[in-house]
């Protein structure tokens, strides 16, 4: 008899043994997990920066301190609605507001202008601030890569247009487009399918 309860307590100690290693190794391969997920969400993180910087790299110049400057014209005789047209249009074409630093500093560095008279030419020439003109621009840039490169995630869309954070861009997209990014992609599909299906059917109506 008294050799069964030693049997039976050593049994119980090998299973309390086991349960325990069972539940350590439990642990263990959820943090190991938790890890993996983290180091999954970093490396995600680290390709859509990488691919944004690589969508703007044919147009946003490489330097961050932007020592490149515009002066091809005398740009100190003008008034500020022709200063105005003129900055706003290098801007555009350039495409300088795809900078995420983009601001009315480097805008003094880039046209080698006052904070007064960058200030002034937005202000009184076009009606609107600096940071409004760009936010206008990357909207504008945005929208146009919601419909045309149905491939890319929103996120890729706001990096690629210059904004820092997704959240700023979610935010003033809503706010100009009253709709999310996704409905404005959703909406501009639909619009494409109708327009062909009107050519179909003009195409194939009998004259």
């Amino acid at each position: 008899m008294l050799h069964i309860i030693v049997i039976s307590i050593v049994i119980l100690v090998l299973i309390g043994a086991v349960v325990g290693v069972f539940l350590t190794m439990s642990r263990q391969k959820a943090a190991v997990q938790d890890e993996v997920e983290r180091l999954k969400m970093r490396l995600e993180e680290m390709e859509m920066k990488l691919e944004a910087q690589h969508a703007g790299s044919s147009t946003k110049p490489q330097t961050t301190n932007h020592t490149t400057k515009t002066k091809k014209t005398d740009i100190t005789l003008m008034n500020n609605t022709e200063l105005y047209n003129y900055m706003s249009q290098v801007i555009r074409k350039e495409e300088l507001f795809r900078w995420p630093d983009f601001n009315r500093a480097a805008a003094m560095e880039h046209f080698s202008l006052s904070a007064a008279r960058v200030g002034a030419a937005f202000a009184q020439g076009g009606g609107q601030t600096l940071p409004e003109f760009v936010r206008n621009c990357r909207l504008d840039y945005a929208s146009r890569l919601i419909v045309e490169k149905p491939e890319l995630s929103y996120v890729k869309i706001g990096k690629a247009a210059g904004y820092q954070h997704t959240t700023t861009f979610y935010h003033d997209f809503k706010a100009r487009y009253g709709m999310t990014p996704a409905e404005y992609r959703m909406r501009g599909t639909t619009e494409k399918v109708q327009m062909r299906r009107a050519k179909d059917e003009t195409r194939i109506r009998p004259s």
